[in-house]
């Protein structure tokens, strides 16, 4: 409170109703996006946001860039502190993807171990229901083993080597391929247990599981649709 000629007013200077720049958080995406970027590039930047976490390698080196650039002392531990900050964030969701990926290798594996319970509802030891179930498996494993990868890859890593790879092709590639493999083995993993379950009711003798299974691919369809609608 200021007191001005005797009248007490509130002090804006210390008003909670201010934001200060330096308090918001980073975010992953700019907000201009859609005004800055076409079609093309905006899809593009969805894709690797659900893939690799952020937009693009460049996005990653530039939030680090911009929160050295804010001091002009203690470069080197801000530095650490926003590539530390980042790594958690990746690291978390790596995490969460490894705990997906081992419950899909739970319970595809019940199903490959055991009988069909209702073979008329639905053919399990059929061939092609029986394999996609299996590359299932397969590929949630993958899923595993590429996200204990990355935990390690992201503990070792550090800013220079981000920067490091936007000037080295080969380092570039490798270094995006290995971010977005667990996501990518658990979408295969999910999508190949998904077409399993269809062909096998499919292939059993109940007709409305036919169409209830057919009317669920509709709405997965129509909500992915969405999606691509709000990103673009």
């Amino acid at each position: 409170m200021v007191e001005q000629n005797g009248v007490t007013a509130p002090d804006v200077s210390t008003s909670p109703d201010r934001t200060v720049e330096e308090d918001r958080p980073r975010s992953i995406v700019r907000d201009d996006r859609r005004a800055a970027d076409g079609v093309k590039e905006r899809l593009q930047r969805s894709v690797l946001l659900f893939l690799l976490g952020a937009p693009s390698l460049e996005r990653l080196q530039q939030i680090i860039d911009e929160e050295e650039r804010e001091v002009e002392e203690g470069t080197e531990k801000k530095k650490e502190k926003s590539w530390s900050e980042l790594r958690n964030v990746l690291t978390d969701r790596t995490n969460n993807i490894n705990v997906v990926s081992a419950l899909v290798v739970a319970s595809s594996s019940v199903f490959l171990s055991t009988p069909a319970p209702t073979p008329h509802m639905s053919l399990w030891n059929a061939d092609f229901p029986y394999f996609c179930m299996l590359l299932g498996f397969g590929c949630a494993m993958l899923a595993i083993v590429s996200g204990f990868a990355e935990i390690v890859c992201l503990s070792l890593i550090g800013p220079e080597d981000i920067r490091l790879a936007r000037e080295r092709t080969l380092t570039r590639v490798a270094l995006l391929v290995l971010l977005m493999l667990p996501l990518a083995w658990l979408l295969v993993a999910s999508l190949s247990i998904g077409v399993a379950f269809t062909s096998a009711v499919w292939l059993g003798d109940i007709l409305w599981m036919k169409v209830l299974f057919t009317a669920g691919y509709a709405i997965f369809l129509f909500n992915l649709f969405l999606i691509i609608l709000v990103l673009l």
